[in-house]
């Protein structure tokens, strides 16, 4: 005779994704204050915003979001193909969370009428976040915004550190590229070395070195402390 289960499979599951979706609500709802607070201590914002007004914009038919955008502006000097005065849209970042309860980070360039960078977006990070750590997030996420607006806009000049910190989120993060995912391009590199020295194409110094060096390869790009020494990091 068959037992009658006792235990709720569905519960564990369901408990948790309430708990990241409470800590998501929470930092939507204190996240404009924070954002903004941010946004005015972070280098080149002061003199974007004299140009491009910014906001910072939830849903309440969309649970767990809050995009920070700006808007747009004409493009002094410079004309579409058909005549009319060329306009620019500002940056955007979006917190967005996922159906288990997990929250995304993405970056959206500076868009024209004239030129484009050729990624749609930058993702910054996925995962489980709880207040703190989106909270402890935004202001290395303000001042990735404003290295992209800078690297992304046509009419702008970005400072080193500004190309530098754009550099490095290309080669670390996921990208949206004509609307396909794109896994990082460390980790694309990572995968070639690693069939590299699996096929034996490499020098027999190089295929002795050749896993330890992978393995430290992927511990530290691996690691977020990695984005602390680079420019603009924590």
């Amino acid at each position: 005779m068959t037992e009658t289960p006792t235990k709720n499979i569905w519960a564990e599951a369901y408990k948790e994704r309430q708990k990241w979706e409470k800590d998501s609500d929470e930092f939507v709802r204190l996240g404009e204050r924070v954002i903004k607070r941010r946004l005015v201590e972070t280098p080149g914002f002061a003199e974007f915003d004299r140009s491009v007004a910014h906001y910072v914009s939830t849903d309440k038919k969309v649970p767990g979001w809050m995009q920070v955008w700006f808007g747009n502006r004409p493009m002094s000097g410079r004309r579409t193909e058909k005549g009319a005065i060329a306009r620019e849209s500002g940056p955007s970042l979006v917190y967005s969370r996922g159906p288990s309860g997990e929250m995304a980070v993405i970056m959206y360039p500076v868009k024209s009428d004239v030129a484009n960078v050729y990624e749609d977006a930058i993702i910054l990070r996925i995962g489980f976040m709880d207040y703190w750590d989106l909270y402890l997030g935004v202001r290395q996420d303000m001042r990735d915004l404003m290295a992209y607006a800078y690297v992304s806009s046509i009419d702008l000049k970005p400072s080193w550190t500004q190309s530098l910190r754009i550099k490095w989120l290309r080669w670390t993060r996921r990208q949206i590229i004509d609307e396909d995912h794109h896994y990082p391009a460390h980790m694309t590199a990572l995968w070639k070395l690693a069939k590299m020295i699996g096929a034996g194409s490499v020098t027999g110094i190089f295929r002795l070195l050749g896993p330890g060096l992978v393995g430290w390869l992927i511990g530290m790009y691996g690691n977020e402390w990695l984005k602390s020494l680079m420019p603009g990091g924590n």
